[in-house]
């Protein structure tokens, strides 16, 4: 078995120089969606070292048909609130990821925006703020209540529509609702008084603007307020967001001599049923093991878990990030996604981990039974490529994951 990969669709385009950021990189993203459901395109603009993202989930439909070129032309870009002011966003030190409905998938899921957050988390780990206005009202409350806990993701709400009470009560994150009180069609109030559970709530009322253009309900003739009042509120609330450091679980390596196989299990029943060896017999612990991430984190990937049918190996395969994942099922349909977020990692960058994780290495037995082997040592790597065994990474030292310290 050969590594699988399909190189996200990556198109740099423009690069914008401020005084207080730093270069600021814009990009179009093509992210591939688990399960090979299609792409989430969206438009990355980002600065140095963001201090904290913000994910805008656009009203009117959402569709903002971005270009290869990053260009917009749809009327939902061109009176975004956050889309048209991503330049000021990212001059104060913001990263954006502009999601586009118009991608060739459905509307954004929980999986997708996951999937996006920590696109921008491998790039710079930072709190994040999800942006939603008008019509992406309900879908941004439901996204806020369904993201793991774990995520340090706060939320601001612009010129809300009427929602359900018990959505808006389901929401547990620090949330801004921000109108303008000369819109007919905003419940500002009504969903700030809703908003029972949120840790920390605040309404704020710009009034002024014009009618005209994208018209009250969009802040026309209010940019500078608008990016004024909702970047104080997140450089008030970002420190608060990040829950602090990210519970870990071992993940054990187990041998079996008869197969010669290896397997790797983080979770606790399958620990206790191969230390056992009554129901599941000849697995041995080998004493090598490393932590992982058993839940979403920020700035971490999914490692998704397939089984290998007896006559393919009779042993499992752990991928690293969709991207992998859904390269794997492509080419080998027999193969069963047992678990596509079985654990986290951190992921490599040119093969270089981040600060506070270790290299993980990965090798192949060549072999029709096929199996890996995955370790934190580069020496135990080695004698196994000393046996025959193929390495699988990125870079001069041949990495496929970062785990955790």
């Amino acid at each position: 078995m050969t590594i699988l990969r399909t190189l996200l669709h990556f198109l740099p385009f423009a690069i914008a120089s401020t005084a207080a950021v730093g270069a600021v990189t814009t990009s179009v993203v093509d992210l591939p969606v688990a399960g090979g459901a299609g792409v989430q395109r969206f438009l990355h603009v980002r600065p140095d070292a963001p201090i904290a993202n913000i994910v805008v989930m656009s009203g009117g439909g959402g569709v903002l048909a971005i270009q290869d070129d990053g260009t917009m032309p749809t009327v939902v870009a061109r009176c975004g609130p956050i889309t048209r002011n991503r330049q000021a966003f990212a001059e104060r030190g913001y990263a954006l990821a502009l999601v586009d409905a118009g991608s060739n998938v459905p509307a954004p899921t929980v999986v997708v925006v996951q999937d996006v957050i920590a696109y921008m988390q491998q790039r710079g780990p930072a709190p994040t703020w999800i942006f939603g206005a008008s019509s992406s009202t309900e879908p941004v409350l439901e996204l806020a209540a369904s993201l793991p806990a774990t995520l340090p993701v706060g939320l601001v709400v612009g010129s809300p529509e009427r929602v359900p009470a018990a959505t808006a009560a389901a929401v547990r994150r620090h949330t801004l609702v921000i109108y303008n009180p000369r819109d007919a069609s905003q419940y500002g109030p009504a969903l700030y008084n809703m908003l029972t559970a949120a840790p920390v709530r605040q309404q704020i009322a710009l009034s002024g603007g014009n009618a005209t253009g994208c018209g009250y309900h969009l802040f026309e003739g209010q940019d500078a307020e608008l990016v004024a009042a909702t970047a104080g509120f997140m450089d008030q609330y970002n420190a608060a967001l990040d829950p602090g450091p990210a519970a870990t679980a071992l993940a054990v390596e187990f041998y079996n001599a008869a197969l010669d196989h290896y397997f790797l299990t983080h979770i606790a029943g399958e620990i206790a049923t191969l230390d056992a060896g009554v129901t599941i017999r000849g697995w041995k612990r080998t004493g090598q093991s490393f932590n992982v991430y058993p839940s979403a984190v920020a700035g971490a990937s999914p490692v998704c878990r397939f089984y290998i049918p007896p006559d393919k190996g009779d042993s499992h395969f752990y991928g690293r990030g969709t991207t992998e994942c859904n390269a794997t099922a492509a080419a080998n349909p027999t193969f069963i996604n047992e678990d596509p977020r079985f654990f986290h990692v951190m992921l490599p960058t040119a093969g270089v981990c981040p600060a506070g994780t270790r290299n993980v290495y990965r090798t192949f037995s060549n072999r029709a039974d096929a199996n890996h082997r995955y370790m934190v040592d580069a020496s135990i790597r080695d004698q196994m490529t000393g046996r025959g065994w193929l390495p699988e990474g990125d870079g001069p030292a041949l990495v496929v994951m970062c785990a955790p310290q």
